[in-house]
């Protein structure tokens, strides 16, 4: 119903309605709306979970972390609510719209997949891919990064303003992150210095 008629034009009555289930069976389940809305990508982070760790099985180390990062991108192409749900829990008002499980599962999913970021910059850091970095502050910049270029594609699309499509802004955003990453840097600012 979401996907069909947005968050806005969805009422929990006509969730309960397509679900065959009373309003108040509804929430016995979700705190609200929004508590229902966020719910819905616990299962997402979940299976990104499953094929993150695939990527890092079965890639060779250097093409890791932008397999796991077009793995994100894709998804974020293909299912337009899942970015809009991660847009809405940056809302300051929200967390007391949102039960403490919805919570829990969806802080412990995006967890996982920053420290599959990150363990993705630390394996390439073992393999001298990388230079000597903090892997978790490189996973916190490329979320931040990731979910900006989707706030950035939103609101272009929103305003109607022509800009690089998501895939390409994207690509440039980690090919920067991976020159940064490259040992070559690290000797260039130790010559600089």
């Amino acid at each position: 119903m979401f996907a069909e008629k947005g968050y806005a034009g969805t009422s929990i009555e006509a969730v309960a309605r397509a679900a065959q289930l009373s309003v108040g069976a509804i929430y016995l389940y979700f705190r609200s709306k929004e508590d229902l809305y966020i719910s819905l990508i616990e299962d997402t982070l979940t299976v990104f979970d499953v094929e993150m760790a695939q990527v890092r099985e079965q890639s060779d180390v250097g093409q890791r972390l932008r397999k796991t990062w077009d793995l994100l991108v894709r998804w974020s192409e293909t299912d337009a609510e899942g970015p809009r749900i991660l847009r809405l829990l940056s809302q300051p008002a929200i967390r007391p719209q949102l039960s403490d499980e919805v919570v829990a599962a969806v802080s412990a999913g995006i967890a996982r997949v920053q420290d599959h970021i990150g363990a993705c910059v630390a394996d390439g850091i073992h393999a001298g891919v990388y230079r000597q970095v903090n892997a978790r502050e490189i996973a916190d910049l490329a979320w931040s990064v990731l979910l900006g270029a989707l706030d950035a594609a939103e609101m272009s699309a929103s305003l109607g303003i022509a800009t690089d499509a998501l895939a390409a802004r994207t690509d440039r955003a980690l090919a920067l992150i991976e020159s940064a990453l490259a040992p070559q840097v690290a000797a260039g600012l130790r010559a600089v210095a």
